[in-house]
């Protein structure tokens, strides 16, 4: 009997599925494969219980000089940093002596002797406990007798085998025969992996002291690319659905059609569109929209975490019932009834499975529940659409054939885009270390993309090109000619007007007396989302982020009268910090310290004269009082001064507010405080730039008389992209 191994289950299924009148042979994953291969005397560890004991051999070790949070709720999340750097060590037989040799400067000694106490802990807890972890693994035996039955083992690689994974399959005695493609993306890790190797097709064997490569005679064939950019994002739901309808037309069967999404969130948009179920949606639905998820996770974040508005969707009966559970039994009743049919069926296994893994560890309740959370987290509904052309990542795709391939996104940043970071090496220390570099990894997922390509008859490429957003750098190593113009795909099966929603608002309200410069962009951009905001005083969530972080520390560290602009710089970082996390700190510091410390220097020559922070004013104009709050005003010589921190990520704030005829800040500024000294201070670009606000009066006044009273929606579909209210109108769509 043969055994075939496929790198995905869609590959797997994809391959039965095309052998419904043989014989099948016994079928696995490459991760089923591994996994039975070896055989050990401990348990291996679930997940729930790796973040348990990972923070319990965190316990007096200084989390802070790693940037980790030492509370739990925090771990959960940021200890995958630490978590994936051990497993990449163990796959790659790498030790921390050999981390600390390539180190040259010794930049990540302390890094390092912290990460090798944590790992130590980790593992005296887990041999403790009669556990095991593939991090810990190092007494075990290859499963003989369960590959004895097989006459010969193929494997149909589409990825990387580690130096571990290497040496488990040279260790079966069965006879392996390994398919695998090499291209220019992924020769530097094929090399890696079985020495010398050129482009091509290749049946590879294990042999005693190497591989044996055997390259079949397969030519394969070169990709024709059909590209079109946007500049809108949206605008792409059209630009698949049009190619759809070209592919089917050419004679491509709809089944043999995918479309790849390298952002899971670009769902949403063909979800809108898929008017006629068309598609199906590889990724499921997340469970961490259902009810029962929200729900949970209001709860232990009003309780355990003190964040008091998520106490405001619980209502008093919800509440009562829920101050009355006291441990996981309790819990898990609560849970059972709370669930819907279609939740139970995701979650009647996994509350059995979490009940077994949590068993004996004596959990205070809010661990339990922080646990649960975090695992029903990975869970998904499966699609029900039932559609012929499927929407997937790209790792799903990886050994799948299409003959038609349609890309969406194919932007820099993201396409190649390796989730996860690796905030303790950088990548001198990895290669000389022998781990796979950040280059290497985007290289692999380059060539994911690029055999699917091969394998199609028609290729369809779209990417959003604007001042923040470039094409893929990718898309120009694949040869590709310039783009199509956009315009065509604007009117062809969709068009981009919204859906029907679940409510009709045909509302006039009174002209407003009072307004801002933001309340009057938005009236003039949305009048219903002006309505829903001001007049019906509908709330959206404001969530804190680093921009508004950012300015309240350059403030306060103003405030504390820096003798120098060493002593501002250090002031904006104590305060700035005080505030984050201990990983947020981190991606605080790598992304903004060498742009606080330039803009630091510039800024301190200007803190002169009278200053005043988050500064407001109001000043009648043609009957509606004008209102604004600016950063920082500084009252010098006479003259006003105003300034606004920006953080926003583009190339040049000042010409994309110039492009926005509704954006008017700086101009209720000068006109409020009737100074034509006004300026933006760019602080992702350190740029001070200076608005030109002679025509101030004029611009407001000429906005003014736009003013519109209906429930009128935005035509601006990339202003509904970020509204807070979208779901309700159905703008977005």
């Amino acid at each position: 009997m043969k055994l075939l191994v496929f790198t995905t289950k869609r590959e797997l299924r994809s391959f039965a599925s095309s052998h419904t009148d043989t014989l099948l042979p016994k079928l696995l994953t490459i991760g089923d494969f591994l996994d039975r291969v070896i055989l050990t005397d401990k348990t291996f560890i679930a997940p729930e219980q790796r973040y348990y004991y990972l923070h319990r051999a965190c316990e007096g070790v200084d989390l802070v000089s790693l940037g980790i949070d030492s509370s739990f709720e925090r771990f959960l999340s940021e200890s995958e940093t630490i978590y994936a750097l051990f497993k990449e060590m163990k796959l790659e037989g790498v030790e921390f002596s050999d981390l600390d040799r390539s180190d040259t400067y010794a930049h990540y000694h302390e890094h390092l002797e912290i990460l090798e106490q944590i790992y130590h802990n980790y593992k005296e807890l887990l041999e403790r406990n009669n556990l095991v972890d593939i991090v810990t693994l190092q007494d075990f035996s290859i499963n003989s007798d369960y590959f004895g039955q097989f006459s010969h083992i193929e494997i149909f690689l589409s990825g990387y085998l580690s130096k571990f994974d290497r040496e488990i399959i040279r260790s079966i005695p069965t006879p392996i025969t390994i398919h695998f493609s090499v291209s220019r993306f992924n020769k530097e890790l094929a090399q890696k992996m079985f020495g010398e190797i050129e482009e091509g097709l290749y049946e590879i064997t294990p042999e005693r002291d190497g591989w044996h490569k055997k390259k079949l005679a397969v030519k394969l064939q070169k990709p024709h690319y059909e590209i079109s950019s946007f500049t809108k994002r949206i605008e792409q739901a059209n630009f698949v659905f049009a190619k759809i309808e070209e592919f089917v037309h050419s004679g491509i069967p709809p089944h043999n059609i995918v479309v790849i999404v390298p952002n899971v969130d670009f769902k949403e948009y063909l979800e809108a569109f898929d008017y006629y179920d068309n598609l199906n949606f590889s990724m499921g639905e997340s469970f961490i929209y259902s009810p029962l998820y929200l729900l949970l996770e209001a709860w232990y974040r009003y309780s355990f975490l003190d964040e008091e508005e998520y106490g405001k969707k619980l209502d008093e009966e919800t509440l009562a019932k829920l101050g009355q559970i006291k441990n996981w039994n309790d819990l898990k009743a609560f849970v059972i009834e709370q669930a819907s049919a279609k939740e139970m069926q995701i979650i009647q296994e996994e509350i059995f499975l979490f009940e077994k893994i949590i068993d004996g560890l004596q959990l205070p309740l809010k661990k339990i529940l922080g646990l649960l959370l975090e695992r029903l987290r990975k869970c998904s509904f499966d699609d029900v659409r039932g559609g012929k052309i499927t929407v997937m990542e790209v790792l799903e795709s990886r050994g799948c054939r299409f003959d038609g391939v349609i890309v969406v996104d194919f932007n820099e940043g993201v396409v190649p885009r390796i989730l996860g970071e690796d905030l303790f090496l950088d990548t001198k220390v990895r290669k000389q270390a022998n781990l796979p570099t950040k280059a290497q990894k985007e290289s692999l997922q380059k060539h994911y993309y690029y055999t699917l390509f091969q394998k199609a008859k028609r290729v369809a490429i779209s990417y959003v090109e604007d001042e923040e957003q470039s094409p893929s750098r990718f898309l120009y190593e694949l040869g590709c000619k310039k783009p199509q113009k956009d315009g065509f795909y604007k009117e062809v099966l969709y068009t981009l007007q919204p859906a029907v929603a679940f409510t009709h608002i045909h509302e006039r309200f009174a002209k407003p007396t009072k307004l801002s410069p933001t309340s009057l962009e938005i009236l003039l951009k949305c009048p219903l989302r002006y309505y829903l905001q001001y007049e019906k005083n509908i709330k959206s969530e404001s969530q804190e982020y680093f921009g508004t972080l950012i300015h309240s520390a350059i403030n306060s560290a103003i405030k504390s009268s820096p003798k120098s602009a060493k002593e501002y710089y250090e002031a904006i970082m104590e305060h700035l910090l005080s505030k984050l996390s201990k990983l947020e700190r981190y991606r605080m510091l790598v992304e903004w310290e060498p742009r606080l410390i330039q803009f630091a220097k510039k800024d301190f020559d200007l803190l002169q004269g009278e200053i005043l922070f988050e500064a407001k004013a109001q000043r009648v104009l043609d009957g509606f009082m004008l209102e604004a709050r600016a950063d920082r005003i500084i009252r010098k010589s006479g003259k006003i001064y105003i300034y606004d921190y920006k953080t926003n990520n583009t190339s040049d704030y000042l010409k994309s507010y110039l492009k926005e005829e509704v954006k008017l800040q700086a101009e209720f500024y000068s006109y409020i405080w009737q100074s034509d000294e006004v300026y933006f201070w760019d602080l992702k670009n350190v740029r001070l730039q200076k608005v030109d606000t002679k025509e101030a009066k004029a611009k407001i006044q000429e906005a003014l008389g736009k003013i519109e009273t209906t429930t009128k929606m935005s035509d601006d579909s990339s202003y509904c992209r970020f509204c807070p209210y979208r779901f309700g109108c159905k703008g977005e769509a």
